[in-house]
């Protein structure tokens, strides 16, 4: 049978069932920041006061648990509602100007896809996997040799495998980026889809930031970070821009 709703409607709809797990006190209203905000030193969540009309936010630990773990982490509701706000409006600024210098770039006659960082990067990770896999091939005769006990050749051994496994997995992690970079960018690429519908946004609403905002922090002075979905996208999206953008003599 056919999908009654689309991928894209499923995930956001599990993305607000993950959200919604807290409800206002009195359990008839969830809350524009339910969920999303995130104290940036102890890494517990930020969670909403009233005072009278003022509405404010400070960190869970310093008000539940002990005003010496953690500080208070305040900020006002207008202030983190503002700040919010944007932020979102400039990153989707930034979505709409992508768009149009990637169509730029898409329309010109040769495109280049080569990650000088990327390459480096494989290059490193390379070299580095093949020396913990020797270690790891002479641990055996070190331990036949008596250089290191049994308990040292096995220890030893589970760490270099790890080790290992994880360069494995950063390689194939690597190797999947340089290829899709190889591939090109669209303009209509899901990550500025996402932000550049909201070229008028004006006022936030929950499913704005479900959308579009993995986690907000909040610091110590009232500052906060944006921390938003699509990140590492957006970051691969700026290094296709930048590296045919960017006129520099490659070595032939």
């Amino acid at each position: 049978h056919e999908a009654i709703i689309t991928h894209e409607t499923f995930d956001r709809v599990q993305a607000l069932l993950l959200r919604d797990t807290r409800t206002a006190p009195k359990g008839r209203e969830l809350h524009l920041f339910s969920g999303f905000l995130k104290c940036a030193d102890c890494g517990k969540s930020v969670t909403r006061s009233q005072s009278g009309k003022n509405i404010y936010y400070a960190c869970s630990t310093y008000k539940n648990r002990s005003r010496t773990a953690c500080t208070m982490h305040s900020i006002k509701h207008n202030r983190l509602e503002a700040a919010v706000l944007f932020a979102i409006q400039y990153q989707v600024g930034t979505a709409v100007s992508y768009s149009e210098m990637i169509a730029h770039i898409n329309t010109a006659p040769l495109k280049k896809s080569q990650s000088h960082r990327l390459n480096d990067q494989i290059a490193a990770k390379e070299k580095e996997l093949t020396r913990i896999t020797r270690y790891k091939q002479s641990l055996y005769q070190d331990w036949k040799d008596g250089e290191i006990t049994q308990q040292e050749y096995r220890d030893m051994k589970a760490d270099y495998e790890r080790q290992a496994a994880e360069l494995t997995d950063l390689l194939a992690r690597l190797t999947a980026e340089r290829k899709e970079l190889s591939n090109g960018v669209d303009q209509q690429h899901p990550a500025l889809v996402a932000f550049a519908k909201y070229q008028n946004i004006e006022k936030l609403t929950r499913e704005i930031l479900i959308e579009l905002v993995d986690h907000i922090k909040v610091y110590e002075n009232g500052n906060i970070s944006v921390h938003f979905k699509f990140a590492d996208e957006f970051r691969r999206i700026a290094e296709y821009i930048e590296i045919n953008t960017t006129d520099t003599a490659e070595a032939g």
